[in-house]
This record gives structure tokens, sequence and C-alpha cells, in this order.
């Protein structure tokens, strides 16, 4: 992990206006569209998610450069789905799926599939706690949490 760095007002800015973005639609938009939502330079903002990304560890950027992940948001479509009433959002992994839904105090569910056996698998949230799927389930974190940033992308 990068060390804590101060934030400047411009990267702040940034940063939540990322985080509402993704709470309010479910997407992000290229860094370029980012730009222009917020009246600053493309150069500009691809520096300042760069920064973001490298030393406060606040964004996950994809290798092209674009924003991958604002933890637990994923920018990308992956096969943990939250939802929420008739709002939708996309978590990294199961546990990010289930922050999605803490983080916004929200009851709702996370779809997915079993990596074994491929079945479908739904779990939910009800009165802010864990509702067990029928017949169980086990959450299984194959990189233990230590070491998740050391390829956040893959982990």
């Amino acid at each position: 992990m990068a060390s804590m760095v101060e934030i400047d007002a411009q990267d702040a800015r940034l940063r939540l206006w990322v985080y509402e973005r993704l709470r309010d639609t479910g997407g992000a938009l290229p860094v370029a569209a980012i730009a222009g939502e917020l009246g600053l330079g493309e150069d500009e903002t691809r520096a300042a998610v760069r920064r973001l990304a490298t030393e406060h560890d606040a964004l996950v950027l994809h290798p092209d450069g674009e924003l991958w992940m604002a933890e637990p948001f994923s920018a990308v479509p992956t096969t943990f789905r939250v939802r929420s009433g008739s709002r939708a959002w996309w978590g990294n992994c199961i546990w990010d799926a289930l922050g999605i839904l803490a983080l916004l105090e929200l009851d709702g569910s996370v779809t997915t599939a079993c990596p074994d056996c491929d079945e479908p698998l739904v779990v939910e949230i009800e009165g802010g706690a864990l509702r067990e799927p029928a017949g169980g389930a086990v959450a299984h974190f194959l990189v233990p949490a230590r070491d998740w940033w050391r390829d956040i992308g893959f982990t």
C-alpha cells in the first residue's frame, strides 16, 4: 500500500465525484468523460486519477489507464451483481459486493455463481443482516487479505 499522503482539494473533488457517480448510477465513465463532467483538462484528470490510484489507494486503474475499481465498487461488470430495489452495482468479489450494501446501508441481494459447480447463488441482506442461502454457502478467499493489494485487480 502507498504511504499516507495528504490529498489536495481537486483530487478530493474528483474522488468524491467518482464515488457519487458509482453510488448513484452503478457505472463509471472513461477518464476523458470525467474530465468533461468536472470541467477539467483530460491530461490533468488522468494525472489526478493516477495520483488517487498510486498515492492514496482510493482508485484502482485498469492497465489501459481507465477506472477499474473504487473499492468496494467495480467500475466494470463482474460476476457479482448487487441489487437493492431498482438500483444495481457491480462488486469486485463477494466481500466488496456485500460491502456495497453495508456502505450504502441498504438491504438487497448479491447474485453470483458457485466457482466450483457454476450453480447460481444469491446472497441476501435483510434488516441489515445476512440471510443464509438455502443449502448454505461458504465464501472462500484463496489469497489472504494481507496480500490482496499486491495484485488487487486479479485477487
